[in-house]
């Protein structure tokens, strides 16, 4: 009897760190936002990891990316299959660990990097897109290290370890909806691709960049390109750098130019696709939301097709139609 007792204790204490961490978790998805019809974005990253497996091809970026490739199209066009890893405003150093991440357990073929935010300073912080690219990362060393790069000064890492932390005040806001999608599993994305079918009609088709001319990448942009290529290549994952097209004039052909450097260096690719938009069928009178920051979806599909083209031609990729991965597309596109 002696020797049960201390087994029923350590059972006991057990059973309750055990309930303990499943309340801390189910607050936590409870109190989170839910991102079911409104800010979608926010559901990419947790969306990644039922399909990582089906990722030979990762494309990392902004809002400008998720808006412009549709894993969907690639799949249908070319049997490339893919997902989205991007988020609005995600920066360079954001973009490093998601690649990080998803290189942590699975190789994927090739992965597509996005350069489209690195224009912007080492001092960007945006703490409601931080979170949306956080919230739903598994808690590996790469989400502690990526919350230590992006959080602001007056941000605590405790609260994106346990977000509950952070939206602990929402509790005045709750609704049926935020238990009903506690545990929400089914996707909201398309492999990371948000659909937009708004027609915000540009201007004018003609892009002139007004960005300085002489602009220069900052330190902590260009370290984390660099570490993202390297990344991939240490991990022997094809990699190639592109900047998704638009019409916003925010840009410099200094941004090309030291980018492309750097792609050389590394022997790698980097196209801007700003300059085959008329090769891509871009009509920016209909295939943009937003006057031609973004794609809308008849515009994702001209540039995935086009894309995908491109990729299917110029890197070693499996068209993967007719394998196991019949069976997860027809589920995810049904």
């Amino acid at each position: 009897m002696k020797n049960i007792r201390p087994i029923k204790k350590a059972a006991a204490v057990i059973l309750k760190i055990l309930l303990i961490v499943f309340l801390v978790v189910t607050l936590n998805r409870i109190f989170m936002p839910k991102y079911i019809t409104e800010n979608e974005d926010g559901r990419i990253t947790q969306e990644y990891y039922p399909a990582a497996r089906y990722s030979d091809v990762l494309f990392a970026g902004s809002s400008i990316v998720y808006s412009a490739v549709d894993p969907q199209i690639l799949w249908e066009h070319n049997g490339i299959s893919s997902f989205v890893r991007g988020n609005a405003s995600q920066t360079m150093w954001i973009t490093y660990y998601m690649i990080e991440d998803a290189l942590f357990d699975h190789k994927s073929d090739l992965v597509c990097i996005d350069t489209t935010f690195i224009k912007y300073d080492d001092d960007f912080v945006e703490e409601p897109s931080t979170r949306k690219s956080l919230d739903g990362m598994r808690l590996f060393p790469s989400k502690i290290n990526c919350a230590f790069a992006s959080m602001g000064e007056d941000e605590k890492l405790a609260d994106y370890i346990v977000p509950l932390f952070r939206f602990h005040s929402r509790w005045k806001e709750l609704t049926w909806d935020d238990i009903r999608y506690a545990w929400y599993l089914k996707p909201v994305t398309m492999n990371g691709y948000i659909r937009d079918d708004e027609i915000g009609p540009a201007e004018t088709e003609d892009l002139t960049y007004a960005g300085d001319p002489e602009q220069v990448i900052s330190p902590k942009n260009e370290e984390y390109l660099r570490k993202s290529i390297e990344l991939c290549q240490k991990k022997g994952t094809q990699v190639m750098l592109f900047k998704a097209p638009s019409l916003s004039s925010n840009w410099s052909d200094a941004l090309d130019a030291q980018i492309k450097a750097v792609a050389d260096e590394y022997g790698i690719t980097y196209i801007n696709f700003d300059r085959y938009s008329r090769d891509i069928g871009l009509d920016y009178r209909q295939d943009t939301p937003d006057m031609g920051s973004h794609l809308n979806y008849t515009g994702a599909v001209k540039f995935s097709e086009y894309f995908g083209d491109y990729l299917a031609d110029n890197y070693s990729l499996t068209d993967q139609r007719g394998s196991r991965y019949d069976r997860y597309w027809n589920k995810r596109i049904r």
